[in-house]
């Protein structure tokens, strides 16, 4: 990787002090705390969606990141995010079958400009996906090889808000599978446009994230250190 070469030619000793690509170094001025007695109406969320090539954390890369945001209870379409990730991997059959998108070395952004983007439009907002664990490994991986690090927000799966909801007092005791985003869909009639794309998929997790804070604050969750109890 350009950055790792980088840091070897000018000798940065990362033992001692860590030296990040300006992207992060931006992320990292900027964020702030997050406010927990704030009511959930007035705290901003992400709520994102990634594709790869695969579901190899190792051996696969992110081909598209998809984002929306919540504000005011919300969905701020103007406010969106749709980013093609430049990449020569080789996809398998099944995640073409799966997601639509094909080779896409010749079009979309640059892994480091795809970062700059990305870590911009999020910023110090809480951030929401389905099963969310492995495309915040994903982007932790890309921001790694591009001299960044980890991401800070506080994150919030949708699939375990709905088992919260269900079964508050232990909601780990209720089996993943029964909680995809597409029996979701069905439960909370929402219309799945756009199925395993990065946009459709975020802004159908943002629907539902809607819907669940909602059913959520029937129950007494209605700030954010309740909310990500």
């Amino acid at each position: 990787m350009i950055w790792k070469k980088l840091k070897n030619i000018l000798h940065f000793d990362t033992a001692d002090k860590e030296v990040y690509a300006d992207f992060y170094n931006s992320y990292l001025q900027q964020f702030q705390k997050l406010d927990t007695k704030k009511q959930i109406h007035q705290q901003s969320f992400v709520v994102l969606d990634t594709e790869t090539t695969g579901l190899d954390l190792v051996q696969d890369n992110i081909l598209s990141i998809g984002a929306v945001r919540i504000i005011n209870n919300t969905i701020d379409i103007a406010d969106s995010l749709s980013i093609i990730v430049k990449n020569e991997q080789i996809q398998t059959q099944n995640a073409v079958a799966i997601h639509g998108l094909v080779q896409t070395e010749l079009k979309g952004q640059s892994p480091e400009d795809a970062l700059v983007t990305f870590f911009d439009f999020v910023g110090s907002n809480i951030i929401v996906g389905h099963h969310i664990d492995f495309d915040i490994a994903m982007l932790h991986k890309l921001s790694k090889s591009h001299g960044g690090d980890v991401l800070k927000n506080n994150v919030l799966d949708t699939s375990y808000l709905a088992r919260r909801l269900d079964h508050a007092s232990d909601p780990h005791s209720l089996d993943r599978k029964e909680y995809t985003l597409d029996k979701l869909c069905t439960r909370f009639n929402v219309v799945p446009k756009a199925r395993h794309t990065a946009d459709g998929d975020a802004y159908i997790t943002a629907i539902i994230f809607m819907k669940l804070i909602q059913k959520l604050s029937l129950k007494g969750v209605t700030n954010i250190g309740q909310l990500l109890k």
